[in-house]
């Protein structure tokens, strides 16, 4: 066995000790304090998963018996026009005034101010149920 004496240091425990103190400590350090992380300045762009749940809601509010709608997994279409106004294209089978079930094609035109989603436009089955222009002139 070595004999170390007491505040000596083999060339291993050294080696440890430097890559420690000049390489991990900066590392960790850069990650703490420059991951961006929450402080990113990054404006929030929804993405197709968030889009969809969004305008299923809307839609939800303009069915006849919205506890029975069945959504698909994702939108047919999802479209920007690079201003903040969004599009989701899908379907939903969901019941009618008569209780059978039927499926409804349905677009939605929104936008995200701050943290809110507004409804611009919904239409189903290629009828207008709302259109904020129409809505805001009367």
């Amino acid at each position: 066995m070595a004999d170390n004496k007491v505040g000596e240091h083999t060339f291993g425990e050294r080696l440890f000790a430097v890559v420690f103190v000049f390489i991990l400590i900066p590392i960790f350090l850069y990650f703490i304090f420059f991951s961006g992380g929450e402080h990113s300045t990054k404006p929030y762009t929804p993405d197709e998963v968030d889009l969809n749940i969004q305008a299923q809601e809307f839609v939800r509010q303009a069915l006849k018996s919205p506890s029975t709608a069945e959504f698909p997994a994702l939108p047919s279409q999802t479209s920007t026009d690079g201003n903040g106004l969004y599009r989701v294209v899908s379907y939903v089978d969901s019941q009618n005034s008569f209780g059978g079930m039927i499926r409804s094609n349905w677009a939605v035109d929104m936008k995200l101010v701050g943290e809110k989603w507004i409804l611009e436009k919904i239409a189903i089955d290629n009828k207008i149920i709302y259109d904020a222009e129409v809505s805001n002139t009367k």
